[in-house]
């Protein structure tokens, strides 16, 4: 997205395909979401899987991020012994007009229960300038937010399966509405300024936080000086730094930063501190 760098000597799409996998499963449930939206948080199972295996699924190389999660989503539920997928990116359209979409729905092979699984995989920076604790959690480049998200699934995504254009979808796998439940699986990644290092909003713990951000100017201080850096592109923003194989002097990333800044679009930058030290930050252009 920012560069035309890989973070990988050799570059090798389905072993970045598993790292992002990786990344995806490591990514920690909200569980506050389960509370607002009053819908129980589908876990996903584990399955065991190596790089070779996501040479079966199927990935373009520039699906944004968003719908690279939910790839992952499916791939996880194929793969398990726990679930079988039903359908996916369900469209309920009514007189040529599209209504919305259900992200998923399974079956749980072991209890035969059918599920309604709305996916949220997100990642939000604190801003304390924000009224409101939940207003505060907003996208790098302000342009989405964690309470616009939440709203968005209780008006209008869970109560989709309740319309009448959705029974009709339904009745075509033999499915009723009134049997199925309603799941939320929502995984965040949040980051505060660095001047809050240490501080835990409400509403989160600290296994959601994964890093922090600050501005450019603080960023081109010395104490930054002495480490390497990466700009991943946003499908990898998932990925642990510490695979990076490909680092840059705080000298030469810096262009890079500017650049992006200079189109309104907040990196992520990789932080290589030692052989064993990585951090997560955002440069922001706000």
């Amino acid at each position: 997205m920012f560069t035309n760098f890989s973070f990988l000597q050799k570059p090798d799409p389905i072993y970045r395909l598993f790292l992002q996998l990786q990344g995806f499963r490591a990514n920690t449930y909200w569980e506050t979401a389960s509370e607002i939206l009053e819908k129980e948080t589908f876990i996903l199972p584990e399955i065991n899987v190596e790089w070779e295996d996501l040479k079966r699924l199927s990935m373009p190389v520039y699906l944004r991020l968003g719908n690279r999660l939910e790839r992952f989503f499916s791939f996880i539920i194929q793969e398990s012994q726990t679930y079988e997928m039903i359908a996916e990116n369900v469209q309920i359209v009514a007189q040529k007009v599209t209504l919305g979409e259900l992200d998923f729905i399974v079956r749980n092979v072991q209890t035969n229960e059918i599920i309604h699984v709305e996916l949220g995989g997100k990642l939000y920076l604190y801003d304390l300038e924000i009224g409101g604790e939940l207003e505060r959690w907003i996208g790098p480049n302000r342009s989405d937010s964690l309470l616009t998200k939440l709203n968005r699934l209780q008006e209008f995504q869970f109560p989709l399966l309740h319309q009448p254009q959705t029974q009709i979808q339904l009745a075509a796998w033999q499915l009723k509405q009134e049997a199925i439940q309603q799941q939320i699986c929502f995984k965040v990644r949040m980051f505060l300024p660095e001047s809050l290092s240490g501080y835990m909003p409400p509403y989160i713990s600290a296994e959601h936080i994964r890093g922090y951000y600050i501005t450019l100017p603080k960023f081109q201080s010395s104490r930054f000086e002495d480490f390497q850096y990466f700009l991943p592109e946003k499908q990898d923003w998932i990925v642990d730094p510490k695979y990076g194989e490909v680092w840059f002097t705080h000298k030469q990333i810096i262009p890079l930063i500017e650049k992006s800044l200079l189109t309104m679009q907040s990196p992520m930058v990789w932080v290589k501190k030692s052989e064993k030290d990585f951090e997560t930050i955002f440069i922001v252009f706000w």
